[in-house]
């Protein structure tokens, strides 16, 4: 009798075991038929290309007659055109009325001017906006003056820093506002040599903060958050940041002093730094800058080789990969807008993604553009030698339905080495500078 009330109970106890294994399965089932069984897709909202294409900047020096500025016709005009770049950043005399038509000429080619304004081109605060009212077409920003915290002799009103560059800096920020031919400039705040002498200055009258951030040598990402960024918001809170002086110089066998790479770690450097600093938010970055100014024969001097040009106007590798990386993303579409929103991307990467960074851009015409670099140290500084930094090996699984991708190394070309049609999952080698999948919608 007790045993044959059990036995309906054990079968009973079967069946519902049977239904929970059962239902378990099915689940898994229909999970995969949306899902890949690795890792599940990621989407993500792409950022406008031209967006990126409009953060990067160079700096010059086009009033430097007696260098190789002097041969604006011959080198800098052309060169800048072939670059490709919209927007650098100078400083130049209300007088210097030869300087002044440069920055003219050049507006024309869509190239505009970030002007620092500072007592040491006798720019006061009026002549400073007569100075902007003198370019209308050219000039797109104001910067405050440059690096006084390294300069105490320089003084403003008999004071100097920090309170003669505050008192400057807040008659600057007034005139240009109060003045409405000049009311509309974004007025930056003063750059810092040292980030930590921003303590010492203290709030100041800016539309966007500015900083100076050098990474000395090492990878762009170097103290950008845990120095720069957050030193530079003392000065404008949390304003967006420019930074109107960064990149690397080539003297790197030099000892002491600011560190430097050579020209091939400087190409992967740079294109690097322009998307670390995107990724941040940074309004814009410019690489100091455009050519070695002097001739150093006995290249001693580190300030003499932060160029993208040698001294006799030959482009060095950071310049070419600049301009790959510019022709590349560059926005062609007639009928592109400056309000064009992009769309989302549904995508994976599995494998070792340890230091992977990467954006994701997309232009008018829809086709995406994803950008991926191992951020880590390529070179190495006690050594003074390049690094050996294996490629990775990781897998791009698309959900969003692409018709072709292009892959490309902007460091050496800025044509495709490889296409891949219908792409549902790509093997990608992944170096320490940018790789940039092109990926076309179906």
């Amino acid at each position: 009798m007790y045993m044959l009330n059990l036995f309906p109970l054990q079968v009973i106890r079967h069946k519902i075991f049977a239904l929970i294994i059962f239902g378990a399965v099915m689940t898994i089932f229909l999970n995969s038929l949306t899902s890949p069984l690795s890792e599940p897709l990621h989407t993500e909202q792409a950022r406008s290309s031209q967006d990126f294409i409009d953060s990067i900047g160079v700096a010059v020096h086009l009033s430097y007659k007696d260098t190789a500025y002097g041969k604006y016709n011959e080198i800098i005009k052309p060169r800048l055109k072939e670059l490709g770049v919209h927007h650098i950043r100078d400083g130049v005399n209300l007088s210097d009325f030869e300087t002044q038509q440069k920055f003219n000429e050049l507006a024309e080619l869509g190239i505009k001017s970030t002007l620092v304004m500072d007592v040491r081109d006798k720019n006061f605060p009026l002549r400073a906006v007569n100075l902007a009212k003198s370019i209308p077409n050219s000039i797109e920003a104001v910067e405050g003056p440059n690096e006084w915290d390294v300069h105490p002799n320089i003084k403003y009103k008999g004071q100097n820093f920090p309170r003669g560059l505050s008192q400057f800096q807040a008659e600057l920020y007034e005139a240009i506002k109060q003045d409405p031919a000049t009311s509309h400039l974004p007025v930056l705040s003063p750059s810092m040599a040292h980030p930590k002498n921003a303590t010492k200055l203290g709030p100041v009258a800016c539309d966007f903060g500015n900083m100076h951030s050098y990474a000395g040598g090492n990878k762009p990402s170097q103290d950008l958050d845990r120095k720069w960024i957050p030193n530079t918001k003392i000065l404008c809170g949390d304003k967006p940041i420019f930074a109107t002086e960064s990149g690397y110089h080539n003297k790197f066998k030099l000892t002491g002093g600011h560190p430097g790479v050579p020209q091939e770690i400087a190409a992967k450097y740079l294109l690097r730094l322009y998307f670390e600093y995107f990724n941040r938010g940074i309004e814009r970055a410019f690489t100091y800058e455009l050519i070695d100014y002097k001739y150093d024969p006995q290249k001693q001097n580190f300030g003499l080789g932060f160029g993208l040009l040698n001294y006799d106007g030959s482009p060095k590798p950071d310049f070419l990969a600049l301009k790959n990386l510019i022709s590349i993303l560059q926005e062609s579409e007639p009928g592109f807008s400056p309000d064009f929103a992009a769309n989302s991307l549904d995508f994976n990467l599995s494998g070792d993604t340890a230091n992977i960074h990467h954006t994701l851009l997309q232009k008018y015409n829809k086709n995406y553009y994803l950008v991926l670099w191992q951020e880590v140290a390529s070179f190495d500084q006690k050594a003074k030698k390049k690094k050996i930094i294996p490629e990775k090996q990781l897998t791009l699984t698309l959900n969003t339905p692409i018709s072709q991708a292009n892959i490309y190394q902007p460091v050496t070309s800025d044509v495709a080495l490889q296409q891949s049609m219908n792409p549902i999952n790509l093997q990608l080698k992944i170096p320490d500078h940018p790789l940039i999948i092109e990926l076309i919608p179906a």
